[in-house]
């Protein structure tokens, strides 16, 4: 049974545009794959963790940002740089399981956060049961502190305009020693 509005013309158009729809998906395919088979996957990564670490983004950024996200994906799906790429992300993972262990280490006693009565084991203080909500994730260092631990601050402009003299030498660290720890024979 034929519709009365079928044409033959139509139907035959409807079929070009197909096949031509799906000679263009196969050519843009082809062409992505050239394209991506010369690009650095290893760079590729860092751009994109680059990019998502920055925080605010603009809307450039946010499209640019995007589109390393499909290059990625297609990297991934169609298996390009796999013997680059394999290592590399089996290297990554190592470095981010140490990364966790490291964050959540007890160091106990040389912990900054050591009390032998309080917190024998020097864990990291819950953030939600302090009464101020620090803005950053506590961070687990160790005593002594090292330098690249301590953050350089700007020198406060009220210091200068009221001619105080600052002493010499590093400023001080701002955490509690504790003491008396060992036990006497």
């Amino acid at each position: 049974m034929i519709r009365g509005n079928w044409s033959l013309s139509a139907e035959l158009k409807k079929n070009e545009r197909k096949q031509q729809q799906k000679v263009q998906n196969r050519q843009k395919q082809q062409h992505k794959k050239v394209k991506l088979a010369s690009i650095d996957p290893i760079r590729l990564y860092y751009q994109i963790q680059r990019l998502e670490k920055s925080g605010e983004l603009s809307d450039r950024d946010q499209k640019y940002l995007y589109g390393l996200k499909e290059d990625w994906d297609f990297i991934v799906k169609n298996n390009l740089h796999q013997t680059k790429l394999k290592p590399f992300l089996e290297q990554e993972q190592k470095k981010e399981k140490v990364k966790q262990l490291e964050k959540t280490k007890l160091h106990g006693s040389k912990s900054i956060y050591f009390n032998p009565e309080l917190n024998p084991l020097g864990k990291i203080p819950n953030p939600d049961a302090l009464p101020n909500k620090p803005i950053h994730p506590l961070p687990n260092f160790t005593k002594p502190l090292k330098k690249e631990d301590l953050e350089k601050y700007a020198v406060d402009p009220l210091i200068n305009q009221l001619g105080i003299v600052v002493p010499e030498g590093d400023p001080p660290r701002f955490y509690k020693l504790v003491q008396n720890t060992q036990k006497k024979n």
